[in-house]
């Protein structure tokens, strides 16, 4: 049987919880003694409603924050600076009223597992140790250890220990929960890959094949050209279906900060043609940026070879600029354009703007200097 679980429901709890700690706070407030004229006395009074009305908003709204770590430091520190002064009042002489803590403990308790759920492992401890602090010594120090107010120190201490492991037990599902989804993600990478490759492959090859058939059968006496130009494109296709079938094989997002050499990319870019020549430093990139720059040149010299004058040589251009605070990759290829140059589809234009604009950069193309044609790429690094 599936139940479907409202997912507002644990805000609704909590909002509901919460509110159930206010009046008992302002029933403790009602039935303890009134504070004595004196300035920590008028300073506590102000500060008695606005403390735990101030942990509890803090506490429901940290899903909209999402600073759960700073919340739960501000709210265990506000706790504790309320103690520490409770103490300080007592020992200087001057009667207050009570500090009530149950919501301050709640606000605290809910705070500590969604740091024990959310946050990074190194920070998990300090905050468990300071929110624990808070919460049992709030009501031992306030009330005193000797009065029957004291006692609400024990189901804070349990409160406490049981917001912690319920955090660490909904950690270690949702990190369960990733690993299972990254596994399907794999699996489903490898079963796409496998039938890419069947696929294409199988038909790629052929037609290669029957090019490369055709080109013997038609001697020397029948131009040969397309036959080349076939057989080329089938190789370059299979080419760059095992660099996506390879693709698919790995994880998409693994080493996406690690740097990676464009030059090397480049060069693949180039084929056989003589006619390129690349104008690039060594350099280490995010993988992203230089997987859409690879396909962005690869795309734009594809084009060239077909509309540029032949003999003429296509330029590569690839550098890092730094424009305000930020540094992007400008990667350029230029050509000459022919004058009776037919203009295509525009679906590779298209497709290159979009692999830009993917990775949040830009593309621009069109002639330049009468008949040149330039495609410029500005691929932001960061």
């Amino acid at each position: 049987m599936l139940v479907f679980v409202n997912p507002r429901t644990p805000m609704i709890l909590e909002i509901v919880a919460l509110a159930l700690a206010i009046a008992a706070d302002t029933v403790i407030v009602l039935v303890t003694p009134p504070a004595q004229p004196g300035l920590l006395a008028g300073l506590f009074t102000a500060l008695t409603p606005a403390i735990g009305l101030g942990a509890a908003a803090l506490a429901v709204l940290r899903r909209r924050f999402d600073r759960v770590k700073l919340l739960t430091a501000i709210v265990a520190g506000a706790s504790l600076l309320v103690t520490a002064l409770t103490v300080l009042a007592d020992q200087l002489g001057e009667s207050i009223r009570a500090q009530p803590p149950v919501t301050e403990v709640l606000a605290l308790a809910i705070l500590c597992g969604a740091a024990c759920h959310r946050a990074a492992a190194r920070t998990i401890v300090p905050l468990v140790l300071l929110s624990g602090v808070a919460m049992t010594t709030a009501p031992l120090l306030r009330f005193g250890p000797t009065t029957s107010w004291a006692l609400l120190a024990v189901p804070a201490a349990l409160l406490w220990g049981g917001s912690v492991g319920t955090g660490l037990v909904l950690r270690d599902a949702t990190g369960r929960a990733e690993a299972a989804a990254e596994t399907a993600r794999s699996s489903e990478r490898l079963a796409l890959a496998r039938e890419l490759h069947d696929f294409v492959a199988h038909h790629v090859t052929g037609m290669t094949v029957l090019a490369q058939g055709a080109r013997v059968a038609a001697g020397k006496d029948v131009d040969t050209e397309v036959y080349a130009e076939i057989e080329q494109a089938g190789l370059e296709a299979l080419t760059e279906m095992r660099r996506v079938v390879g693709m698919l094989r790995t994880d998409p997002e693994a080493d996406a900060t690690d740097g990676v050499a464009l030059v090397p990319r480049l060069v693949d870019a180039r084929g056989v043609d003589p006619r390129i020549r690349i104008h690039a430093a060594d350099l280490r990139l995010p993988k992203p940026v230089v997987d859409a720059a690879h396909r962005i040149v690869v795309e734009a010299v594809t084009n060239a070879r077909r509309y540029a004058v032949p003999e003429s040589a296509i330029v590569i251009e690839a550098a890092v600029e730094t424009r305000g605070v930020l540094r992007v990759l400008v990667v350029r290829v230029v050509n000459q354009l022919m004058a009776d140059a037919v203009r295509g589809n525009g679906y590779g234009l298209t497709g290159m703007t979009e692999r830009a604009e993917r990775i949040g950069g830009t593309l621009t193309a069109g002639p330049v200097d009468g008949d040149q044609w330039q495609v410029v790429a500005s691929l932001p690094v960061g």
